[in-house]
């Protein structure tokens, strides 16, 4: 029997990586070639028949997929392997969770991945009785870099994200770089145009993973912003892997779990820009709490790890 499989439909989402690495699992991306969403069901149809094929002829001991969509699943569910989901916050917080066939799927894994006590909250809401694990994203160290004279933008401008008060803060801070890999071309055209004339905001475009690395562990600070609650934002995971100072929006859910060290702001443009300018500031215990709380985190997820595998098939001896 093979390893097990971690099936994601995006090109590339650092979640998906690190917790396949976690769990041993071989890491299959298919990013959509549809571009646009009307066409995206061929791509849902193409991936499912892939993913389909590969199980049953490698017939692994277990499929983690990550949803939305709930189709990432089909494949497993089809085939009668074991598999868990890694349910993303927009699989209960969005109409994905009313779409045709989705509580059966969820129902048939082993276990449903929440990735915070709030979203696991809302999952049970959702779905009551549901098989659930809170599993928080596991730390990858991410190594040192050259300093870059900026302040990094985590963001994809999707709909949680308040790229407004974003850009209104960068306007509030000529004196202050900013860059990022966010594709500002999606975002309404008014605030596109906006974006494109601010001489402080690099756009970097898709960046391979090192590159993306290395331009977030040189910067002078990392800002991720979201409205929605329950959500554990890549971003400020990937900030605390490196080390570096954050700048987050404040929710109970990122109070809750990096509040021991980030700086935490509603999403208002003259909070951010504060927030920002005090995120720069030298402060003489950032260091220590940072490596406090990547310790914490770092505790914390092996027992979640752990629980995890103990639900899994187990793997057989030769």
């Amino acid at each position: 029997m093979t390893p097990p499989l971690f099936i994601s439909w995006k090109r590339y989402q650092r979640r998906s990586d690190v917790l396949a690495e976690a769990l041993g699992a071989e890491m299959v991306w298919r990013p959509h070639r549809a571009k646009g969403k009307l066409l995206r069901p061929g791509d849902y149809l193409a991936h499912a028949r892939q993913d389909l094929a590969r199980i049953r002829a490698e017939r692994p001991r277990y499929v983690i997929a990550q949803t939305q969509p709930h189709f990432t699943a089909l494949a497993p569910h089809l085939a009668g392997v074991p598999y868990v989901v890694d349910a993303h916050n927009g699989q209960f917080q969005s109409w994905w969770r009313r779409v045709p066939g989705t509580e059966q799927v969820l129902r048939g894994a082993r276990l449903v991945l929440t990735h915070n006590r709030e979203a696991d909250r809302i999952a049970r809401a959702a779905f009551p009785g549901l098989r659930t694990l809170v599993v928080h994203d596991p730390l990858r160290e991410i190594p040192p870099a050259s300093p870059r004279d900026w302040v990094f933008i985590v963001a994809t401008a999707a709909p949680d994200e308040p790229m407004d008060v974003l850009i209104d803060a960068i306007e509030a801070l000529p004196d202050v770089g900013f860059a990022t890999t966010a594709p500002l071309h999606k975002l309404p055209e008014p605030l596109r145009e906006r974006a494109a004339r601010l001489p402080n905001l690099r756009t970097l475009g898709f960046l391979d993973l090192p590159d993306y690395e290395a331009a977030l562990a040189g910067s002078r600070a990392v800002v991720v912003l979201t409205d929605r609650e329950g959500c554990q934002p890549s971003g400020a995971c990937e900030a605390l892997s490196a080390g570096r100072p954050l700048v987050l929006s404040r929710t109970s859910t990122t109070e809750e779990l990096f509040g021991s060290f980030a700086t935490l702001v509603p999403n208002e443009s003259v909070a951010l820009a504060a927030g920002i300018r005090e995120a720069l500031d030298e402060d003489p215990t950032r260091a220590a709490r940072i490596a406090a709380a990547q310790t914490a985190w770092t505790a914390r997820t092996a027992a979640e790890l752990a629980e995890l595998a103990s639900a899994l098939p187990a793997e057989v001896a030769p």
